[in-house]
């Protein structure tokens, strides 16, 4: 995203201008900060309080903690390597955002700790967002339900973005996050095409965009 997609956000960010932005997945913040920094925006953003684990448990995202920059550092998870120097983990509390904290623009971050799955959005009212960001878990059930809830929630002539979507099979070989996406994706094809009036991946990039049409969004409808 630094390199390559994050001129396209910024792009879309400044164009289309929104109030109010949900965001999947958050990390250091870079894909808030692009919001944030086009447009007026309030940003609100869902991430796992202890960040990810890959498959042998070890920490999905760390950095030195002497080339880091925390959030918080009070709050900052950390551990000893075995050369003796400080590992932090950088995508759990005291670390998410800070990108934003950094800038100055965190009084523009609401920050919600929990399993996006399991997100109690009753206070929301449908439509209550102009645009959305899935980035957060990969896996196919995570994306499908972080969809599921951004279909929802962005107002009719909104953006859904989803990051880490390409449809080219070599890449979807050589990349498991990918893979997750794009069979996510492919379950809800027919679902998302109701409810989007375009649809369509932004080549060449990690980028599939659509734009929520007035349909109502209706659970039972899913498929």
């Amino acid at each position: 995203m630094e390199e390559n997609d994050a001129p396209i956000l910024r792009y879309l960010y400044r164009h289309a201008r929104p109030r109010r932005h949900l965001e999947f997945g958050t990390w250091e913040g870079r894909g808030a900060l692009a919001c944030l920094q086009e447009c007026d925006a309030a940003v609100w953003s869902i991430n796992l309080r202890d960040g990810e684990t890959d498959d042998q448990g070890r920490w999905a995202y760390d950095a030195w903690l002497d080339d880091f920059t925390p959030a918080s550092a009070s709050a900052i998870m950390t551990r000893t390597a075995r050369n003796g120097r400080t590992v932090v983990r950088t995508d759990a509390l005291g670390a998410i955002g800070r990108l934003v904290h950094e800038a100055g623009l965190g009084h523009r971050l609401c920050q919600i700790y929990c399993d996006s799955r399991r997100w109690d959005r009753a206070n929301l009212p449908d439509g209550f967002f102009d645009s959305a960001l899935i980035d957060g878990g990969h896996a196919e059930d995570v994306v499908a339900s972080d969809t599921l809830n951004a279909l929802r929630l962005v107002r009719s002539g909104g953006l859904l973005l989803w990051h880490d979507y390409c449809p080219d099979p070599l890449a979807q070989e050589t990349c498991a996050s990918i893979r997750g996406v794009v069979d996510a994706i492919n379950r809800l094809a027919a679902t998302i095409r109701r409810h989007c009036s375009d649809w369509f991946w932004i080549e060449p990039s990690w980028i599939l965009l659509g734009v929520r049409n007035d349909r109502v969004f209706d659970p039972g409808d899913v498929r």
